[in-house]
């Protein structure tokens, strides 16, 4: 009988009950980062071997990093010593993939790999009799999920989907697109509130700080509005936009996707001055954004760049008088730091001071903002940053980091080389960091998911805390408001959508005897 090894991992109550149902049907689990969602799945894979001998179990991860974690957990805990398993990324050459896929029980790879080897037909996904998801949220629009799972419900002999997510989505459109995809009947989700959950969860607590913006900030912060300003009225005049509403970005967003629209349809005219002025609302909007949540460096690098760029708007724009002058005065405010910078160091050096030994992630959204930050805590006594950022390079002086590099990065934080580790979106997903002391927000962000995500990189072994800097009165407020009501109705309907359908007969399991 195949059991978990005690002596090496013990699984939680809920993540067996989260199991059992997970074996009658194909299911998504909605769980907090950190509460053990790969548990789950190893205790499922377990399971589906046991009934289906010569089976496979297929595990997708997003990003090779992410892969490599779980065949590294599957390998430390998996409890049938003998099950071969391989690992199948872009790196591994085709007619290699082919022959490990076959002879291998535990696959462990990337969609996209599966996807091309699957449409090549490089071999089949007949005898996989459990497929797992990680981050299943992704699976919306055509990302390669969506098309591995195609082809599983259409190959399978005894298929099982297994979905795995913190945080699907607010939008009801987009949990039923995952469930659709997935062809899931039932959810099971937990939050760090539920009964059976909350013995295992370390307290953390979340502190919300509101930073004035000096005065220098808001002079400059007004001329670009100005600039601004004038741009969406004459959009308005044109009948681009409402004049009833307030304009922000997501509404020029939309804007821009509708005029380009118009002008792959044959459009032209007035619509070549629309495009132009809507391009330049949406770098005026960048650029204050940047300046108020930011720092007037930020601001000033990206309002420097816009007489270099490609595009005729962007040079327009930088020959505005009112831009000139708001780029000069953001240069002239090099020596008067945002006060999240200050406060950023405050709260490092209470964190160090309180533990030597503590480790803290910083999140921001802008790469440029990784390497003012890290610059700036260098000069700390006790902080040892890293940088820690995508693989895309954006220009010389902005160089991505190859997979190896980041998984480097990533050991050296666990191994305690580093403790400050400063990271964009890349680090939300799949970091395997269970010891992080605080996660600071450099700034609040809109999507409920990424919240979530980060929030939930402490407090996995021991008490946390998670610090979100805000600058009043900015889109920093917007976002903070705009990510809680997106995380209450996320919990709200996916509390209406738990057994979206009839399940098959209970069967008994090794999970009712464990």
């Amino acid at each position: 009988m195949l059991t978990l090894q005690p002596e090496s991992l013990e699984a939680r109550e809920y993540q067996r009950a989260i199991a059992k149902s997970a074996l009658t049907a194909n299911t998504l689990v909605v769980l907090p980062t950190g509460l053990g969602k790969t548990i789950v799945a190893m205790l499922v894979a377990t399971e589906r071997l046991s009934e289906f001998p010569q089976s496979k179990i297929l595990i997708l991860a997003p990003t090779r990093p992410l892969v490599l974690q779980h065949a590294e957990f599957f390998r430390d805990h998996f409890p049938d010593r003998e099950a071969k398993s391989v690992v199948l990324t872009g790196e591994t050459p085709a007619p290699m993939r082919e022959s490990a896929f076959e002879e291998s029980a535990l696959v462990f790879a990337t969609p996209e790999v599966i996807r091309n080897d699957v449409s090549a037909e490089r071999y089949r996904l007949g005898s996989v009799s459990l497929i797992v998801f990680d981050e299943a949220h992704r699976c919306v629009r055509s990302y390669a999920y969506s098309e591995v799972a195609h082809h599983y419900k259409s190959q399978a002999n005894n298929p099982l989907i297994l979905g795995l997510t913190a945080s699907p989505s607010a939008k009801k459109s987009r949990v039923d697109e995952i469930c659709e995809k997935l062809a899931i009947t039932n959810v099971e989700t937990r939050t760090e509130a539920d009964e059976d959950v909350t013995p295992y969860v370390k307290e953390v607590a979340v502190n919300y700080e509101r930073l004035g913006l000096p005065e220098n900030y808001k002079e400059v912060s007004k001329i670009l509005r100005a600039s601004l300003d004038e741009r969406i009225k004459k959009l308005q005049a044109m009948h681009q936009l409402p004049s009833n509403v307030k304009i922000g970005k997501r509404i020029l967003l939309d804007l821009g996707e509708k005029l380009h629209s118009s002008l792959r349809r044959g459009g032209g005219g007035a619509l070549f001055g629309a495009v132009q002025l809507q391009a330049q609302a949406m770098s005026l909007n960048h650029a204050i954004d940047l300046l108020e949540t930011q720092g007037s460096q930020s601001a000033d690098r990206f309002l420097s760049k816009l007489e270099r760029a490609k595009t005729r708007s962007a040079r327009g724009l930088a020959r505005d008088p009112r831009v000139i002058e708001a780029q000069k005065l953001s240069a002239s405010l090099a020596k008067i730091p945002h006060p999240k910078q200050k406060r950023l160091r405050e709260l490092i050096s209470q964190d160090f001071q309180s533990d030597p030994h503590a480790k803290v992630i910083v999140f921001t959204q802008f790469r440029d903002s990784v390497e003012t930050i890290v610059e700036d805590l260098t000069r700390m006594d006790l902080a040892r940053p890293v940088r820690f950022v995508g693989q895309a390079s954006r220009n010389t002086e902005d160089f991505g980091l190859t997979q190896s590099e980041q998984m480097q990065i990533l050991e050296d934080f666990r191994a305690g080389k580093h403790n400050v580790l400063v990271t964009t979106s890349i680090g939300e997903e799949g970091l395997h960091v269970p010891d992080v002391d605080h996660v600071i927000f450099y700034e609040a962000v809109p999507s409920e998911i990424r919240m979530i995500q980060r929030r939930g990189r402490t407090g996995r072994t021991r008490a946390g805390k998670t610090t979100v800097l805000m600058t009043e009165g900015t889109i920093d407020e917007a976002y903070y408001w705009t990510s809680l009501r997106k995380e209450e109705r996320m919990h709200r309907y996916l509390a209406t959508v738990k057994n979206r359908g009839p399940r098959p007969r209970k069967k008994t399991t090794l999970l009712d005897y464990a």
